[in-house]
């Protein structure tokens, strides 16, 4: 996404070794990819009735996979003859199969499909990369790579949709450099431009490699590599000093990331662009963030505070409340979430996920108690109950006990460092 994010880190990606030599060459309609073959039933377990119309065959489909017996669904539309068959129902066969994480039966729905001269839409090509994504294959990774180049072949216009899609297989082979490389080829505006999903699959998976590098800072991952060696963790500081830089740079790309979403959203909101979709924020990107500050606090206290900026650039701090440490910078009147919510009322408020959950609050407020700051706890409390009112209310007797307990705590002295 041009210059906004640049992936300056090296993390070393787990990756499943594959055993290609086990595995055959299925051409699958428009290209090559080393996946077993994979044929699609063509017989039932009792007898159906064989639809004759495409808008029919789909119902039955969805029907009879519903019940749990995909194959005998398959098998429906493989007796199909072709005119009446639809590039909608193909789709169906494939999502079916991507849910169950069947790549290769995925892969040759696909093929049938093109070899009945349905050609596939940007429904078909999200199928296919969600099975990339939830199959076990060695080789999924680079079979999505060459789906999504196939969409150019077939001029399918990708959308953002299809994008996290692939980013998706990427989060699932814990290939960070794979994910930044995409985040990056993002434009910043269009029907291209990242949307919260894009964000959220980045932000996971640094959280992930940040737990990971953390766990090998404790000795945990490495220990019995290290009495193999005969050498002693703890003695050897070379290797801990890496290890710390490793977590430094994990812990700040992740941090990168989430003020490019942030400055992301302002921008969306203050200069609307047409074409682009307004930028949304929920809880659960909020918490992936907010939980590695914690893990991190241990580590770095300095860096784990920073969960303290986040929360007040969210969720805002109130301002009546006694003075600050230091003079706050100028700030919109209502903290960012208020802002989207604001701007996005009234659209899809059935289907829209909350900007603040049980898990943000507990999060905030054990990271304030942490940090021991008492009145900033009390000023995001007073904060939420003044622009999520509504959100908050339900959720207040989960937490009167933390808060009670921070609200007497603010009237203590600090204790000395």
């Amino acid at each position: 996404m041009s210059a906004l994010l640049k992936p300056v880190l090296r993390l070393a990606a787990c990756s499943r070794g594959a055993n290609v030599q086990s595995m055959r060459l299925a051409h699958v309609g428009d290209f090559a990819v080393g996946v077993k073959r994979r044929a699609l039933p063509t017989t039932t377990s009792i007898a159906y009735t064989i639809p004759t119309d495409a808008y029919v065959l789909a119902k039955k489909f969805q029907e009879v996979a519903r019940q749990g017996k995909l194959d005998d669904a398959v098998a429906i539309v493989m007796q199909t003859k072709t005119r009446s068959q639809s590039v909608v129902v193909w789709n169906l066969v494939i999502d079916a199969y991507a849910k169950e994480g069947r790549l290769s039966r995925a892969l040759r729905g696909y093929s049938e499909m093109r070899r009945r001269g349905f050609m596939p839409t940007p429904t078909t090509f999200t199928a296919l990369l969600k099975a990339c994504a939830l199959s076990d294959s060695a080789n999924s990774k680079q079979v999505a790579d060459e789906l999504f180049r196939l969409m150019e072949k077939h001029g399918v216009d990708a959308s953002i949709i299809n994008a996290n899609s692939l980013m998706s297989v990427y989060q699932r082979k814990h290939d960070i450099e794979a994910l930044l490389e995409r985040f990056n080829t993002l434009p910043a505006d269009g029907p291209m431009a990242p949307s919260l999903a894009t964000y959220t699959i980045l932000l996971s998976s640094l959280r992930r490699e940040l737990l990971a590098r953390l766990e090998e800072l404790s000795g945990k991952a490495d220990a019995a590599a290290a009495e193999a060696e005969g050498r002693s963790l703890m003695s050897d500081n070379r290797r801990t000093a890496r290890l710390k830089e490793n977590v430094h740079q994990t812990f700040g790309a992740l941090l990168q990331v989430w003020t490019s979403f942030a400055e992301d959203v302002d921008r969306r909101l203050r200069q609307p662009v047409d074409g682009t979709a307004m930028l949304s924020i929920d809880a659960h990107i909020v918490n992936v963030v907010l939980k590695a500050c914690h893990s991190v606090y241990k580590e770095n206290r300095a860096l784990g505070r920073k969960g303290l900026r986040v929360i007040e650039q969210v969720y805002g701090l109130d301002q009546t409340l006694g003075s600050l440490r230091s003079t706050p910078k100028a700030a919109p009147a209502l903290p960012l979430a208020a802002r989207v919510r604001q701007q996005l009322s009234g659209a899809n408020d059935l289907n829209r996920s909350p900007v603040i959950d049980n898990d943000t609050i507990s999060l905030a407020l054990d990271l304030c108690a942490r940090d021991q700051e008492y009145t900033k706890a009390k000023r995001f409390w007073r904060s939420l109950e003044a622009n999520f009112a509504e959100e908050v209310q339900p959720l207040k007797k989960n937490h009167t006990e933390k808060l009670s307990a921070l609200y007497a705590r603010q009237s203590l002295p600090r204790p000395k460092a």
